[in-house]
C-alpha cells in the first residue's frame, strides 16, 4: 500500500471517527434523560453542537484553501477527543454544554478539509472518491451507536465519552503521521482575495443555478442528518418499545447499510447521473419517514424499516457532495465545500430543537412528520437539477 492510499484510508477514517462524536449523546439520550433535562433540554443541546458544527465549517473553508489540510484534520480529531473526555469529567449542565460546543468547534474543522482533499484526488470518479468518504464516516456512526449504547448501559455514559475521547487523541496522532498534504498551488504575485472576493468567485461558476439548488438540498440534508440520527433511537425504544440494547443495534443496521448506500449512491451517480439518484433516494425516505409512524413494534419489522432509511437517506450523499465538486472552480473547492456544509449543518442544527419541541408538546410521532415533510421538500427540489454534462 502507497503513501497516498494509506492517507486516503486515515482521510476516511478521521471522517468516521468525527462523525462518531457526533451521535455520542443521541445514542445516550435514554440514559441522560433525567440527570441533564427533558427531551427539550437534551435537544437543545444537541443542537448546540450541531450549530458550532455547522457555522464553524464556513471560516474553516477558507483555511482549507490556504493552509495545511493535514493540519486542520489533525486537529479535529484532537479538541474532539478532549472535549469528549471533558464532558465525561464534568457534572454541571453548564459545564456540560461548553464541553459540547469545543466538540462542536472541534468536529467543524473537518469536513472542509477532508472533502477538498478528496475532491482535489479525484476527477471523472469523484462520485466513488466521495462514496469512499461516506463509507468512513458513516461506518463511524454505526460503530458509535452500538457501542456507546453497551458501554453506556453497562459501564455509564461518562465512561462511554471518555473511551471515544482517548480514542479521538489517538486518532490525531495517527493523522499526523499519516496524512498526505495536498499541493498548495499559489501564484505569490497576485494579491491574496479576501474573503468578499473568494465568495464572489465561489458564486461566479457558470452552474451557479445548480449551486443554488444542491445548497437548499443540503441545507435538508443537514437537518435530516442532524434531526433523524438524534432521535431514531430512543423512538425505537420508547415508542416501538424496543430494548436500548436492540435499539442501539437497530442504528447501528441504518449506518452500516447506509455506510455501502454511499458507495453505491457514489458509483451510480457516475454513471447515471447525480439528479437520477437525488430524486429516488430523498422520495423513498420521505414515504419511509412516515411508514415508520405507522408500523407495530415488532423487531424484525423495525430491522427491515431501519434498513430501508439508512439505504434511502444515504444513497443520496455521495451524489450530493459530489454535485459540490461539480459545480465548484478548482481554486475555490475549499470554501466551496465550506459553505455548503455550514449551511448543512448550521441551519440544519435547528432541526434537533424543534424535535425536541415536537416530542414535549405533541409525541415523538410528530417529530418523523416533520422529518418527512423536510424530506419530501428535498425530493421536489431534486427534480429541478440539470445534470452537468
Amino acid at each position: 500500500m502507497n503513501r497516498q492510499d494509506r492517507s486516503i484510508i486515515a482521510i476516511s477514517a478521521s471522517h468516521g471517527t468525527m462523525h462518531a462524536y457526533l451521535v455520542l449523546l443521541p445514542a445516550l439520550i435514554p440514559l441522560l434523560k433525567g440527570e441533564l433535562g427533558n427531551y427539550g433540554t437534551l435537544g437543545l443541546l444537541a443542537s448546540l453542537v450541531f450549530l458550532f458544527y455547522g457555522w464553524g465549517s464556513f471560516p474553516v473553508g477558507f483555511l482549507a484553501d490556504r493552509v495545511s489540510k493535514k493540519i486542520l484534520i489533525t486537529a479535529s480529531m484532537g479538541l474532539c477527543g478532549v472535549a469528549a473526555v471533558l464532558v465525561s469529567l464534568s457534572h454541571s449542565l453548564p459545564l456540560t454544554a461548553v464541553a459540547l460546543i469545543l466538540l462542536g468547534i472541534g468536529a467543524s474543522l473537518y469536513h472542509p478539509p477532508g472533502y477538498a482533499s478528496m475532491a482535489l484526488l479525484s476527477t471523472e470518479m469523484r462520485g466513488r472518491y466521495m462514496g469512499i468518504m461516506g463509507l468512513g464516516g458513516d461506518l463511524g456512526m454505526a460503530v458509535s451507536f452500538i457501542t456507546t449504547t453497551v458501554i453506556g448501559t453497562t459501564l455509564g455514559w461518562r465512561t462511554a465519552f471518555m473511551a471515544w475521547g482517548v480514542l479521538g487523541v489517538a486518532m490525531a496522532v495517527l493523522d499526523y503521521l499519516v496524512i498526505i498534504d495536498q499541493d498548495i498551488h499559489e501564484d505569490l504575485s497576485k494579491p491574496r482575495l479576501g474573503y468578499v472576493a473568494t465568495l464572489r468567485k465561489m458564486f461566479s461558476t457558470k452552474q451557479l443555478k445548480n449551486l443554488i439548488l444542491v445548497s437548499v438540498i443540503v441545507v435538508c440534508s443537514g437537518a435530516l442528518w442532524n434531526g433523524v440520527s438524534a432521535f431514531i433511537l430512543v423512538y425505537i425504544n420508547e415508542v416501538k418499545g424496543v430494548s436500548l440494547l436492540i435499539a442501539g443495534g437497530l442504528s447501528t443496521l441504518k449506518y452500516t447499510v447506509g455506510a455501502f448506500a454511499n458507495i453505491l449512491g457514489g458509483e451510480l451517480s457516475d454513471r447515471i447521473g447525480r439528479r437520477r439518484i437525488l430524486v429516488v433516494g430523498f422520495g423513498l425516505f420521505a414515504a419511509s419517514l412516515y411508514a415508520l409512524t405507522l408500523m407495530p413494534g415488532s423487531v424484525p419489522l423495525m430491522f427491515l424499516m431501519v434498513a430501508v432509511l439508512g439505504f434511502t437517506f444515504f444513497i443520496t450523499q455521495s451524489p450530493m457532495n459530489a454535485l459540490i465538486g461539480d459545480v465548484s472552480q478548482k481554486d475555490t473547492v475549499g470554501v466551496t465545500y465550506g459553505v455548503n456544509f455550514s449551511i448543512k449543518y448550521g441551519i440544519g442544527s435547528f432541526a434537533p430543537a424543534i424535535a425536541g419541541f415536537l416530542a414535549t408538546n405533541y409525541s415523538l410521532n410528530h417529530v418523523f412528520y416533520f422529518f418527512a415533510l423536510i424530506s419530501a421538500v428535498a425530493f421536489v427540489v431534486s427534480l429541478m437539477i440539470k445534470e452537468i454534462e
